[in-house]
């Protein structure tokens, strides 16, 4: 086993109580190795003299943590012997914030682009009327695209959201899809996560997230917007409405309405896409080249991406044969 030591942020704090007492769970974020590589989050575990210092752990602010690195259920935590909470400034704690590396400005200005080529007017007024929308405009280029998984960082929905869309473009016209239906069903399917998480240190859940999610939230913001536009058709509004409510594609994955039409299954698939492609790049690989995605419960080759990295031994001439002589 290896041992770990350094300043960490707590991201997540959960106290369990089980039979053999009470057991502090805690995602703590260390920042990267390198100057230029962001910051990694580590499942800790505190098992003793937990009454005794659970109270001084809180979420969004700084611990010195130390104890030894295990693999449990192929995931790599940290056991922690010692855990001590430490004073520090705003400055420091944003130091251990996740941060995307798309700049607001220019990557909200490829949003309205997209947004001004709808070829609709009534979805062109609309989509022209969200985007430059207050709330939308301050709180959308700095919001998480989630807690955890895909996309987890200061300004994570909007990378998520550009990705998304450049997918939409290049797919409509292959799939004979409505362009303009999709490429809003895009923007606006997961827009309600700019009330639903904080991008404050931990992205906590909102008050509003929790009663009521950012479905419904991105329904409520669809809806004030059309209010605004002229003549906007209520049919096409349901429409919208539907991306949003539909996007998780299952009803078990929190979806209450399957996706009805072929662009709100590829909203659903593109959303899908972008945010599993981005699970799996963020998976450590170990000395092997393979690590875990406890999201998935699966296996991630890391090495599977760049042919030139691996084994160049002629075919039929290594120690297994792909094919019999």
């Amino acid at each position: 086993m290896a041992s770990k030591k350094g300043v960490a942020l707590v991201k997540t704090k959960t106290v369990n109580e089980g039979k053999n007492g009470l057991s502090l769970f805690l995602t703590l974020t260390f920042r990267g190795e390198g100057k230029e590589d962001p910051p990694v989050d580590v499942q800790a575990r505190l098992w003793e003299n937990v009454a005794h210092v659970e109270a001084g752990i809180r979420t969004g602010e700084l611990v010195m943590a130390e104890g030894q690195l295990i693999v449990y259920n192929n995931e790599t935590q940290l056991r922690l012997s010692r855990i001590d909470p430490l004073k520090a400034s705003p400055e420091e704690i944003a130091a251990f914030i996740p941060r995307s590396r798309i700049e607001a400005g220019s990557g909200m200005d490829r949003i309205r682009e997209y947004m001004d080529s709808l070829s609709d007017p009534h979805l062109r007024a609309f989509g022209q009327a969200i985007v430059s929308d207050p709330e939308v405009v301050e709180l959308f280029p700095k919001a998480p695209a989630a807690k955890r998984n895909h996309h987890a960082m200061v300004g994570g929905l909007l990378e998520h959201t550009l990705e998304c869309l450049a997918m939409g473009d290049a797919v409509a016209p292959i799939l004979s899809l409505n362009r303009d239906l999709l490429l809003l069903g895009l923007f606006l399917h997961d827009i309600g996560k700019c009330w639903e998480i904080s991008s404050a240190a931990g992205f906590s859940y909102t008050d509003e997230g929790r009663l009521v999610g950012h479905m419904a939230l991105g329904l409520e913001k669809s809806t004030q917007v059309a209010k605004r536009c002229p003549g906007f058709p209520e049919r096409t509004l349901r429409l919208l409405h539907h991306f949003i409510l539909a996007h998780h594609g299952e009803l078990e994955y929190g979806s209450p309405v399957l996706p009805a039409t072929p662009e709100a299954m590829a909203v659903h698939m593109i959303d899908n896409l972008s945010g599993q492609v981005f699970a799996m790049r963020q998976v450590a690989a170990g000395a092997d080249g393979w690590g875990y995605e406890k999201n998935r419960g699966a296996f991630i080759y890391k090495g599977g991406s760049d042919p030139s990295a691996l084994d160049r031994t002629p075919m039929g001439s290594g120690p297994r044969r792909v094919f019999d002589p």
